[in-house]
C-alpha cells in the first residue's frame, strides 16, 4: 500500500475517533474538577505543552497508528482532524471509503448467479453472515467504489436487493422495506466496521513486520 493510501486511511479513521469521541470530550471539558485546580499535580510544564492540532491528535488517532506516521502524514491527519465537521464525510461515507478504496471489474452474469447462491447458503446462517458475504463480493466491490452516497440506498436495493429478488421473489415494496430501515443499516455498517478493522489490523500488522 502505497505511503499516500496509508495516509487517507489513516486520515478516516482517526476523523471516525473524533466523531465518536468528541461528546465525551466535550462533557468532559464541561464538568467541574472534584479536586481543585491547585491540589494537583503539574504534570506538564508550560514549555513542554502541546499545541491545540497535537493534543487533537493525541487524542483521537490510536497510539500504534500514530507512531508509525512520519511528520508529513501527521501535517496531513492534522488538517483533516481540524476541518470544518459539515464538509467532511460522514462515518457511514468513511468506512465506505475505507473499504472500498480500490476499483473492482463488474461482475459477469455468471459470477453474478454464482455469488447470489453462496449468498444463499450464507443467509442460512443468518443475517450477520448474508450481509458479511455481500459486502466481501464481487458485485459490492464494484457497485459501492467511490460513490455519490446520496445513490447508497438505491445501490442496495439494485445490488443486495436484487438478490433477494432472485433468492425469494420478493417485490419492488418488499426489498425497500427490508433495506431502508435503522436496523438494517445498523447491521450493514457492523458488517462494515469489521472489515475496516480488518483492513487496519493488517496495514498495523505490515509495518511491524517490516519496520
Amino acid at each position: 500500500m502505497s505511503s499516500a493510501n496509508k495516509q487517507q486511511k489513516r486520515a478516516k479513521r482517526a476523523k471516525t475517533k473524533a466523531k465518536q469521541n468528541r461528546v465525551a470530550r466535550q462533557n468532559l471539558h464541561a464538568g467541574v474538577p472534584i479536586v481543585p485546580d491547585y491540589f494537583m499535580p503539574d504534570f506538564v510544564s508550560a514549555d513542554d505543552t502541546l499545541d491545540d492540532d497535537e493534543l487533537l491528535l493525541e487524542a483521537y488517532v490510536e497510539p500504534e497508528i500514530l507512531e508509525t506516521m512520519d511528520d508529513t502524514e501527521r501535517e496531513a491527519m492534522k488538517v483533516f482532524l481540524s476541518g470544518d465537521p459539515s464538509e467532511l464525510p460522514t462515518e457511514d461515507e468513511m468506512m465506505l471509503l475505507d473499504v472500498y478504496e480500490e476499483p473492482a471489474p463488474a461482475p459477469s452474469e455468471e459470477q453474478r448467479i454464482r455469488h447470489f447462491e453462496a449468498l444463499k447458503q450464507a443467509e442460512l446462517e443468518g443475517e450477520h453472515a448474508l450481509l458479511s458475504a455481500f459486502a466481501r463480493g464481487p458485485i459490492a466491490a464494484h457497485a459501492l467504489y467511490n460513490i455519490d452516497f446520496n445513490d447508497y440506498e438505491d445501490i442496495l436495493i439494485n445490488t443486495l436487493g436484487a438478490y433477494w429478488v432472485w433468492a425469494h421473489g420478493l417485490d419492488d415494496e418488499a426489498v425497500r422495506a427490508r433495506i431502508v430501515n435503522d436496523d438494517f443499516y445498523e447491521a450493514f455498517r457492523d458488517v462494515l466496521s469489521e472489515i475496516e478493522d480488518e483492513s487496519i489490523a493488517r496495514l498495523i500488522s505490515g509495518e511491524k513486520k517490516y519496520d
